[in-house]
């Protein structure tokens, strides 16, 4: 199409990109995507399709969050434009050494064992134990930027952590931004996200299709220098977007209301 024309576009979220990137600990989180999608993108962008990626959460962390993100998706479905499409959270555990932990208030800096409480759990010896930490250097103050650590020693304090980790969003949207590109869905693709995962299909499209792609960079971050070569155009999501682009508080003729503490 030429420059000037109005594209119908079709606009890609990476959910859990968009919520930490721009969301998280704002009282943006009752965002209307259509609203956002036509504040970041140019004016000759008309936005017919929202794809919304994201998965269920858990609820072993904060056992209110699964509520309120049904209530956010069922604001999402009163908006005709919108598609929701979830991928999985995985919880698993697995074994690091430790960089890094508080211990009353301050953090390991030295490269000597240090001497920790072990806490109340069943031990050999003595209550408080020696355990070697490695080599790690001490966190540094201000904006400065963390050296890298040393290789752990084979006798570094190691631990069991828990990890909860979205599995399946970074695929669903790069197969329907290449399905919907071969089919001709759109005359352009915006993608929220700053996933570099997502240079591949990006650039295809772009590339080999001809289409342009925006890439809408998450407040915080800046975009990564690989999305930005594979992209179009890059646009940011700002505050004043996100203020401008809410639900209202409750939905006209829905009954679905912001959850408390948004």
């Amino acid at each position: 199409m030429l420059f000037g024309d109005r594209m119908r576009t079709s606009v890609y979220i990476d959910g859990l990109n968009l919520y930490y990137g721009a969301l998280k600990g704002t009282p943006f989180k009752w965002l209307d995507p259509i609203k956002l999608s036509a504040a970041v993108l140019p004016r000759r962008c008309a936005v017919d399709r929202v794809l919304y990626f994201s998965a269920h959460v858990s609820g072993v962390v904060d056992r209110g969050a699964p509520a309120r993100q049904q209530v956010y998706l069922n604001a999402l479905r009163t908006l005709p434009q919108v598609e929701v499409h979830f991928g999985s959270f995985l919880a698993k555990t697995f074994w690091r050494p430790l960089v890094n932990l508080p211990v009353a208030g301050r953090r390991i800096a030295t490269p000597m064992p240090v001497t920790l409480a072990a806490g109340d759990h069943t031990v050999s010896g003595p209550t408080p134990q020696t355990l070697p930490v490695g080599h790690y250097p001490a966190r540094p103050s201000g904006k400065k930027k963390r050296p890298k650590a040393t290789a752990p020693l084979p006798d570094a304090l190691v631990a069991e952590f828990h990890s909860v980790e979205e599995k399946g969003s970074d695929v669903n949207l790069a197969s329907h931004l290449l399905n919907d590109a071969w089919k001709g869905l759109f005359d352009a693709a915006a993608v929220v996200s700053n996933d570099t995962d997502l240079v591949t299909p990006i650039r295809m499209v772009t590339a080999e299709r001809g289409k342009p792609v925006f890439i809408v960079c998450p407040g915080r971050w800046h975009a990564a220098p690989k999305l930005r070569q594979a992209a179009s155009h890059v646009r940011h999501v700002r505050k004043a977007m996100l203020a401008a682009a809410q639900f209202p508080s409750t939905l006209p003729g829905t009954g679905i209301t912001k959850p408390s503490g948004w």
